[in-house]
């Protein structure tokens, strides 16, 4: 169970996002920067330009990083990459405490969207919420049962940038 908790976490990349970069080699901080993931998954790195990001994690950067530096510059780099900014935003609307844009984190789910705006309303149906999603230029609807979702009956679906999460109020 420790080497679970030790193991660093590969957060997903997308354009957009805002990654910080340190480097460490020789017991001492070589390198801090910032890069923006561009629209055809490159950042710019000090000492060796581009570099192809490919949609791969945090976790595939800091090795792509850290093989390029050991190769011709530094002898056994540490890289150590995060997301300073996700630029992909979530709706959040309708029947939750504070609706919204949200910045979409880390994975995140039906059910962390709810909470993140404060969770649901006095006067919401969670049992039929529903995720507008654009899907190859077309808008797709999909219906949520978000109560089966917090008892573990049904998946709590992943969203997406652009995503628009939608609870109802329920019906008296």
């Amino acid at each position: 169970p420790t080497a679970a908790l030790s193991r660093p976490v590969s957060v997903s990349v997308e354009p957009g996002d805002v990654l910080q970069i340190e480097v460490y080699a020789g017991g001492e901080k070589q390198n801090d920067f910032s890069a923006t993931v561009s629209p055809d998954y490159t950042i710019m790195c000090p000492l060796i330009g581009s570099v192809d990001v490919d949609s791969a994690g945090t976790t595939g950067i800091s090795v792509k990083i850290r093989a390029i530096l050991a190769r011709d510059y530094y002898v056994d780099p540490q890289v150590m990459v995060s997301v300073k900014e996700h630029a992909a935003k979530i709706y959040v609307l309708g029947e939750v405490r504070h609706p919204g844009i949200y910045a979409l984190s880390d994975g995140p789910t039906l059910l962390s969207a709810c909470a993140l705006a404060g969770g649901f309303s006095d006067f919401a149906a969670p049992q039929r919420a529903r995720i507008s999603r654009n899907e190859n230029g077309k808008m797709k609807v999909f219906n949520v049962d978000l109560m089966k979702a917090q008892r573990g009956k049904a998946e709590d679906v992943r969203l997406r940038s652009g995503d628009r999460l939608e609870i109802p109020r329920r019906l008296f």
